[in-house]
């Protein structure tokens, strides 16, 4: 977990055209860093002067689909700042849509890509599962399933079907119009990317 002023977010490691790898404090200044925040994987470059906080990030394993933040400073909205939704809460939010048997929350060892947007999920991060039908994509980012639930709520009437998920609906609305630093992590933007100025001898 880093700290930036009032920002706090958590790096999730370098990102590479193999996938990610440890990220090295020589790094700051020549890789990108794939960072989450409210939900969003992002690629950026970090500059240096964030601040290493006590904090860890855990995530879901296949017993458990709790994921959140531990250390000294835990707490639920330091949660929400890197993951947008309590594990409780995208639980509650997802069971209620389900009709049959998806939707559901998904696990995966190895990356996946976001049937919605392109965007690499990585492995172990929390994503949605649609349907059994792998073939025509069934895999949603986080980002993507607030983003999509946030302009569903005026025609699904989400709010007067699901009245206690209403405080929900509105902290979702609010991580909508949130800026983000970076550019979403795939991998046809990690090639485009510009390449680091070369280092002065």
């Amino acid at each position: 977990m880093l700290r930036q002023g009032s920002r706090v977010f958590a790096l999730l490691g370098k990102a590479t055209p193999l996938g990610l790898a440890a990220f090295n404090r020589q790094d700051v200044s020549h890789s990108w860093a794939l960072t989450a925040e409210f939900g969003c994987l992002r690629l950026e470059r970090l500059s240096g002067d964030e601040e290493v906080t006590g904090q860890q990030l855990f995530l879901p394993h296949p017993a458990d689909y709790d994921y959140g933040i531990t250390g000294p400073d835990k707490s639920p909205e330091t949660t929400r700042a890197v993951f947008g939704l309590l594990a409780s809460e995208l639980e509650e939010l997802v069971s209620g849509l389900r009709q049959g048997s998806f939707p559901v929350l998904g696990f995966s060892q190895r990356d996946q890509r976001c049937s919605l947007t392109c965007s690499i999920i990585p492995g172990y991060w929390p994503h949605i599962v649609t349907s059994n039908m792998a073939l025509h994509g069934n895999v949603v980012s986080l980002e993507a399933f607030l983003r999509l639930m946030v302009a569903s709520l005026p025609q699904g009437r989400f709010g007067t079907r699901f009245p206690c998920l209403q405080p929900v609906f509105e902290h979702m609305m609010r991580l909508v119009v949130t800026r983000r630093r970076g550019v979403p992590y795939s991998r046809e933007t990690l090639e485009l990317a510009p390449r680091p100025a070369p280092r002065p001898y």
